[in-house]
């Protein structure tokens, strides 16, 4: 079911949480975060049919990515954060992703392809920054939380 009326019915029920640190996210939580994350990627001039790379591991922001991308029509690929950065480089241009968004996890190829990667719109990193990689939870955190125009 959609993250916004899950909000409105259960907003402080866990829409997930992470087994291995035990995190928890709410409903209400999972949709702020992705508008957020939906209105960050508008701003950028992402528009409906244009896709993302997503370089993370089992993270607790990933939902939130992929719910941000969905809101705002656009496609995700999930990128395996055990591959080295030529094939990371290569399934980002194989997918046509304006933004690619990776972990600190992943900070090294990340680092190695941001030299690669200069034309996309945007380049964030979950869980910290990096030279040219600057932070998704502070670049999501200035944008407001309401759906964009035609989600």
């Amino acid at each position: 079911m959609y993250p916004g009326t899950l909000a409105k019915i259960h907003p402080d029920k866990p829409a997930y949480r992470m087994a291995a640190g035990g995190e928890v996210v709410t409903y209400r939580e999972l949709d702020e975060r992705s508008n957020q994350g939906a209105q960050l990627l508008r701003s950028l001039g992402l528009r409906p049919g244009d896709s993302i790379a997503i370089l993370l591991e089992n993270h607790p922001r990933f939902f939130e990515i992929c719910w941000a991308a969905q809101r705002s029509g656009l496609y995700y690929t999930p990128i395996s954060h055990r591959l080295t950065a030529p094939e990371v480089q290569y399934i980002v241009g194989d997918c046509g992703a304006k933004v690619v968004i990776a972990s600190a996890a992943t900070r090294d190829v990340a680092s190695a392809l941001g030299p690669r990667l200069a034309d996309l719109a945007g380049k964030f990193l979950v869980g910290g920054s990096c030279e040219s990689f600057p932070s998704w939870e502070e670049a999501t955190a200035r944008q407001p939380a309401r759906p964009v125009e035609d989600e």
